[in-house]
């Protein structure tokens, strides 16, 4: 097999997947997690078809992605904003021509 390639068993079936020797590790993982939620969910619903458990599945995953898209989306505009004060005081400071510095802090 290619080092490009990697072989994982998911559901029984085994899958001839293209994927970079450093993310191999990653995505063995992934598979193990997705087969343990499938796993978990016919368990706790009873639903026995594994289609409707990995649409289900597929789906809270991809509400969770969702989730973590706004979490970066709010933490990209609260840096933002954060440098541009910074940068505003850099230049306040820039354009007075002197920093005042506390004796106390050296």
């Amino acid at each position: 097999m290619s080092a490009n390639y990697i072989e994982v068993q998911i559901f029984g079936q085994v899958l001839r997947l293209h994927c970079p020797a450093e993310q191999q590790e990653n995505l063995r993982a992934s598979a193990q997690r997705l087969e343990e939620r499938v796993a978990l969910l016919k368990d706790q619903s009873g639903i026995i078809q594994l289609e409707k458990v990995l649409a289900i599945v597929a789906l809270n995953l991809n509400y969770e992605l969702e989730q973590e898209k706004q979490k970066n989306a709010d933490n990209k505009t609260v840096l933002e904003s954060c440098i541009h004060q910074l940068d505003s005081s850099l230049n306040k400071l820039a354009t007075t021509g002197s920093i005042a510095i506390n004796q106390e802090n050296i």
